[in-house]
């Protein structure tokens, strides 16, 4: 018999667009310049999961205990487990299996064996097990030969591996007795679940910081296809630019497309003017005739993404929608994900 544990570690991440660019006067604000397993006696082979990169960390990794559960000790593994896979030499019995397992600080078991401190116990007595660390996982094999094979795998959340795409912990009980396999995935915490909670609260903000990093990300590379660098406004500090203005305070006097509008800051994409502006970027340009200026508008109009741009050089300003295409899909790309 033979049994193999499975640990690693779970990583996360994201893809960032970049931000605005450079003009001069006479270049409007849409010209851009560029574009390991083991083997059963019968010759089975048991699942098999890579591990993780190591700087990749996760809670379920400080609570899973490699060297507790080699001397029995399961309390690291402690919380409720849920049968979600069960496959035999002929396809997955997953409906037609009912199975639970169970685990206490002493034991591990799922019905038809258990282990503890003393190895793993069968039908056919107890069997003392050997265990390894194989790429970052805990294998735990029998140190005796039988005639039915087992294996015991514990995957971490954050393992790769075609059960559950890494979201949660993974134990795998395989025996080569008609090449029978259970895999166990650990129910969410409520911690967790606060937590998932939380990221899809923010996935359907109009706006979040998490966005906002992104857009400011995307002017950075986008303003280097115009040949520009442009100024954010920081949430705090008026964004003066070279024609006298002053934003946010002054969107308040500025109209759009020539017709008087109610347009104003907004953290989140939300309030109750007509436009929402999220995020303001201004370019000064350095070429005569001087002064000139480009700055963007970033808003929300009747909840839709919309980019203002506001090219005057004089008197009050007047901001109309952009017509280059890169600026307009990156901030569209960027709001609705």
């Amino acid at each position: 018999m033979k049994k193999i544990f499975l640990f690693s570690t779970a990583i996360f991440m994201m893809v960032t667009l970049g931000a605005c660019g450079k003009e001069s006067l006479k270049v409007k604000d849409n010209q851009s310049t560029i574009t390991t397993s083991k083997n059963s006696n019968n010759k089975s082979t048991s699942p098999k999961f890579s591990a993780i990169p190591k700087h990749t960390t996760n809670h379920k990794e400080a609570i899973m205990n490699f060297e507790q559960i080699q001397t029995g000790n399961y309390s690291s593994l402690s919380g409720d487990w849920q049968l979600i896979k069960a496959t035999a030499k002929n396809g997955d019995i997953t409906d037609s299996t009912q199975v639970e397992l169970s685990i206490t600080k002493n034991n591990l078991t799922d019905g038809q064996i258990t282990m503890n401190a003393a190895g793993l116990n069968d039908n056919s007595g107890n069997h003392k097990l050997d265990y390894q660390k194989e790429q970052g996982t805990l294998v735990a094999n029998l140190a005796d030969d039988t005639s039915i094979n087992y294996s015991i795998k514990f995957c971490p959340t954050g393992t790769t591996n075609e059960y559950n795409n890494r979201v949660r912990n993974l134990i795998v009980i395989w025996t080569s007795n008609n090449n029978y396999t259970e895999v166990f995935e650990q129910k969410a915490s409520n911690t967790e679940d606060k937590a998932s909670s939380d990221v899809n609260k923010r996935n359907n903000d109009l706006w979040n910081t998490d966005k906002d990093d992104k857009l400011e990300s995307f002017i950075s590379q986008w303003s280097k296809t115009m040949n520009q660098d442009y100024q954010k406004y920081d949430g705090t500090n008026e964004l003066k630019v070279s024609t006298g203005m002053s934003y946010p305070s002054d969107l308040a006097n500025e109209t759009v497309k020539g017709q008087q509008a109610s347009i104003g800051w907004s953290k989140d994409g939300k309030g109750s003017y007509e436009y929402n502006v999220v995020a303001i970027y201004n370019h000064n340009g350095t070429l005569p005739p001087l002064p000139n200026r480009i700055t963007y508008c970033f808003a929300f109009h009747n909840g839709k993404p919309v980019v203002l741009v506001d090219q005057s050089r004089d008197g009050g300003g007047d901001f109309e929608e952009t017509q280059n295409v890169k600026l307009n899909s990156g901030f569209n790309e960027i709001a609705k994900n």
